[in-house]
């Protein structure tokens, strides 16, 4: 099972993609709207606005992720098996992007037009190989397996 070094580990490289992306993100949108954004108008953009909604998907599997490490052992190690799976559906490391997937398409033209990217993507990669690998790597599994992992954390978010 995972211990909680791994779980930091790779909390910590996903905020670090997150953040990457963000800023990503934001020169692209302050470019195309000639926009200066502070910090608050970027906050509600990436919650409200549509060109910002393909970041979301990653935004819930870091919460989803955070709910469950923060949880008791037992909690955790439910689903440990489910993390990998879940974060390589995200970043659809396993097949090629789907071409209607707005993440996907964000995300890899990112990682290979970026190198700041392209090292917190390789980060993500580095910090899920001590995690156990899905039995099968079809995206069917690669959902169902992010689908339980964001379902034990609803469960416990609704716990406290």
């Amino acid at each position: 099972m995972a211990d909680a070094d791994n779980w930091q580990k790779l909390a910590d490289a996903l905020r670090e993609l997150h953040r990457v992306l963000l800023e990503r993100a934001r020169r692209d949108y302050e470019r195309d709207h000639v926009a200066n954004l502070s910090a608050g108008e970027l906050l509600q953009l990436l919650t409200t606005h549509a060109e910002f909604a393909w970041l979301r998907e990653l935004s819930e599997l870091m919460v989803d992720l955070d709910l469950v490490r923060d949880a008791l052992p037992p909690h955790r190690n439910e689903v440990a098996n489910a993390v990998r799976a879940a974060v390589e559906h995200v970043l659809a490391m396993h097949k090629p992007p789907d071409p209607g997937s707005p993440f996907a398409q964000h995300y890899w033209t990112y990682v290979h037009d970026d190198p700041h990217t392209a090292m917190a993507h390789a980060g993500v990669k580095q910090a899920i190989a001590a995690w156990p690998r899905p039995p099968q790597a079809d995206a069917a599994s690669l959902l169902h397996e992010r689908h339980r992992l964001a379902e034990k954390a609803r469960h416990l978010s609704r716990r406290h």
